[in-house]
């Protein structure tokens, strides 16, 4: 029995329809598990554990979200303020490892949520990187000596404040802390130490 060009031209139709159907559905079904493989990854907002050592950490606040929209949580501390000026009763801290401005390029940005009273504050660091100011500006060079050079970097400088950027390898919250405390008792030709403010691109 012999078809007709019209039937061909129906089955033709059908046959592509078929296809494109499944080959949507299949296309579908691969970006949903990627989706849930990506949720479950270690340091994913929802995974609600860290990509260092998978220990648990509390949902990150909405302002975090908007703010570092993707990102993996690399670090979590809390119960005790890490950066803050003043003392404060509670604070969580969450570093987070997001990209920058160039695709290459990691930020370590240090999230840090205070609480006085019922009052939340979130403020924002590069959690990687610390200012130096020194006593005399010949100082940095024999500073350069004598630091750990695995564990830090002078990278460059501030223009408009004169400080210099120290590059540190280990910055989980409470690393942070205590390199800062390390730096300021071993090297007196510091002046100042302080944590660098991230401020998000518009």
């Amino acid at each position: 029995m012999t078809i007709t060009k019209k039937e061909r031209r129906i089955a033709i139709g059908i046959g592509i329809a078929i296809g494109v159907a499944f080959s949507s559905m299949l296309v579908r079904y691969a970006f949903q598990f990627k989706e849930s493989k990506m949720q479950a990854r270690p340091g994913n907002y929802d995974s609600l554990v860290t990509a260092f050592d998978g220990s648990a950490f509390e949902p990150l606040p909405e302002k975090i979200r908007m703010v570092l929209p993707h990102g993996l949580v690399v670090h979590y501390e809390a119960n005790r303020p890490i950066l803050s000026q003043t003392k404060r009763v509670t604070s969580k801290s969450w570093v987070i490892e997001t990209s920058g401005s160039f695709r290459s390029e990691r930020l370590f940005v240090l999230a840090e949520e205070n609480f006085e009273g019922n009052v939340s504050k979130i403020d924002f660091y590069r959690a990687s990187e610390l200012y130096l100011k020194f006593h005399h500006p010949t100082d940095v060079d024999s500073f350069k000596l004598k630091i750990d050079s695995e564990r830090f970097r002078i990278i460059g400088k501030n223009s408009s404040s004169g400080e210099w950027i120290l590059q540190i390898k280990r910055f989980s919250p409470s690393d942070i802390v205590k390199t800062i405390n390390e730096l300021k008792r071993e090297f007196p030709e510091l002046s100042t130490i302080r944590p660098v403010l991230w401020v998000p691109s518009r």
